[in-house]
């Protein structure tokens, strides 16, 4: 019996093991969901030695339960990046930031077919006053969105979208027709998609800037 619970336990540390090699496929983030599975089954491992339970078992009960902590807990943090990068900017430019908004995404585990609803950033906005833009606090404010927004693109190796706002009559930046002016940057496997706009909704004496990932509404990991 002690022969057969090793023989599960190396089984299921092998199984963990390939888990974390085909994190080199995944983006920086989803990696988080395979170290998660790698952490859950050496607690799980370790509390069945104390408790002289099969390890075996419990190294594969701990991967499964650590692999959903994992994915959920990389989603929990970005949020939580997002909140405080969109403050801190709105801070050095002397603006306001608003809450982060989230959007939902049904996740589900490929091994045990298992979903969940996972809480997953979507976007947040800063008014800086149209006063600061020129400044050194604004300029200060832009770089720290923009070292966000690539940061984002880096990390989810996908396109984020940063838009520059303001109220029409206030966009000096765009064309004469009124257009839209739109430029990309790589940031790693990811992209940045920046755009300068006109936006009757915007405050006359503002420029808002806001950053905005796209999330699937179903994910398998």
């Amino acid at each position: 019996m002690k022969n057969l619970a090793k023989s599960r336990l190396v089984l299921c540390l092998f199984g963990t093991s390939l888990v974390l090699n085909g994190c080199a496929s995944m983006d920086q983030k989803t990696q988080s969901a395979g170290i998660g599975a790698a952490v859950g089954c050496a607690a799980g491992a370790a509390l069945a030695k104390l408790t002289k339970n099969d390890a075996g078992t419990a190294c594969v009960a701990g991967a499964v339960v650590g692999g959903l902590i994992g994915y959920q807990r990389a989603r929990s943090s970005e949020i939580q990046e997002a909140q405080a990068a969109s403050e801190e900017a709105a801070q050095a430019g002397g603006g306001k930031a608003t809450p982060v908004q989230t959007q939902t995404v049904q996740v589900t585990d490929k091994q045990t077919g298992k979903t969940e609803t996972v809480r997953a950033f979507k976007s947040f906005s800063v008014d800086i006053p149209l006063s600061q833009v020129d400044k050194p606090e604004g300029k200060e404010a832009m770089r720290k969105l923009s070292d966000y927004a690539r940061k984002m693109a880096r990390e989810r190796e996908e396109a984020i979208d940063m838009s520059i706002a303001t109220a029409p009559g206030k966009g000096a930046k765009l064309s004469p027709a009124g257009g839209q002016v739109q430029v990309s940057e790589k940031a790693g496997n990811g992209v940045v998609n920046r755009k300068i706009v006109l936006d009757s909704r915007v405050p006359a004496n503002v420029q808002r800037v806001t950053i905005e990932a796209n999330n699937p509404s179903r994910l398998s990991v």
